[in-house]
């Protein structure tokens, strides 16, 4: 005959092995999403390297391609336009933003797309130019 306590027993020990399989289950897909995100943002960051010299330029606005397995687009927005400052101490002359370099701030919006999802990311950058 089976007494009170050996069932007692019996049913802790199937709680503990139970949650134990819900908690591998729980940390496993955890540790799925995050080699997901962490391939997504090296594959952000190769491509942002990858084109950090050559995108915004007057022909060159979006571009097109793939790396890793992921289709990428980048393209680039033009946010502000200004010229550089200058403070000039002779009262004949003006002062403010009349210098002789052009700096202008780029939004760069970059989608990424694999079979399974499309993540949609965002970064700034500057770029000047002297102008006359």
């Amino acid at each position: 005959m089976i007494t009170i306590e050996v069932l007692i027993a019996m049913l802790i020990l199937f709680l503990v092995i139970a949650s134990s399989f819900e908690n591998i289950k729980f940390f496993t897909n955890l540790t799925k999403q995050q080699d997901t995100y962490e391939n997504y943002y090296i594959n952000v960051l190769n491509i942002k390297a990858k084109y950090a010299n050559s995108i915004c330029k007057r022909d060159n606005m979006k571009k097109e391609g793939e790396i890793n397995g992921f289709q990428y687009t980048l393209i680039c927005k033009e946010v502000q336009e200004l010229r550089n400052y200058k403070n000039i101490f002779d009262t004949n002359d003006k002062s403010g933003n009349i210098g002789q370099y052009m700096m202008k701030i780029f939004r760069i919006d970059l989608q990424l797309k694999n079979i399974e999802q499309k993540k949609d990311f965002y970064y700034f950058i500057t770029r000047s130019e002297l102008s006359n």
